[in-house]
């Protein structure tokens, strides 16, 4: 003879209703992950294009700065300086990576190691500055670099 079980017709759908919701729980965690993960790899990209524009900045000041043409030029011209400008494609085409560069003459003083006039040192330093910047127009990334350099030359009495 059999006997019914007690509890057996009591059962609604409790361990499916438990399922639906870890599988739903679930889901929002694995959506939540990849939005983080699509927003670190954007964070990523922005760091390196902010870091391209950066050395575009950097490198173009180096360049012009190791040009005594430029140098001479920016001596001569006191009033406006000397301006670079260049344009770079990044991957073969669709980047296009902006520098542009000013060299001016900021004046001239004591020169650096030399004993400020004393036993005969007749020398000065012709300071000057370059302001460069570096874009990247296609992903809005920019920098701005300002350096300053000087040359020693014989002092003119």
């Amino acid at each position: 003879m059999k006997h019914p079980r007690p509890h057996q017709n009591k059962q609604r759908g409790t361990a499916l209703l438990v399922a639906l919701v870890m599988i739903f729980m679930l889901s929002i965690m694995g959506i939540s992950a990849m939005r983080s993960s699509t927003m670190e790899n954007r964070m990523a990209a922005n760091s390196i294009q902010a870091s391209n524009a950066f050395q575009a900045a950097e490198s173009s000041t180096e360049i012009v700065l190791n040009d005594y043409a430029n140098i001479n030029a920016a001596l001569t011209d006191q009033v406006n300086g000397v301006a670079m400008n260049t344009t770079d494609e990044l991957d073969g085409s669709t980047i296009s990576l902006d520098a542009n560069v000013t060299l001016m003459y900021v004046g001239d003083g004591p020169a650096p190691g030399f004993s400020l006039g004393q036993g005969g040192t007749n020398f000065r330093a012709l300071r000057l500055q370059t302001n460069g910047t570096g874009n990247i127009n296609a992903v809005a990334a920019s920098s701005e670099v300002e350096q300053g350099a000087f040359r020693i030359a014989p002092a003119v009495d």
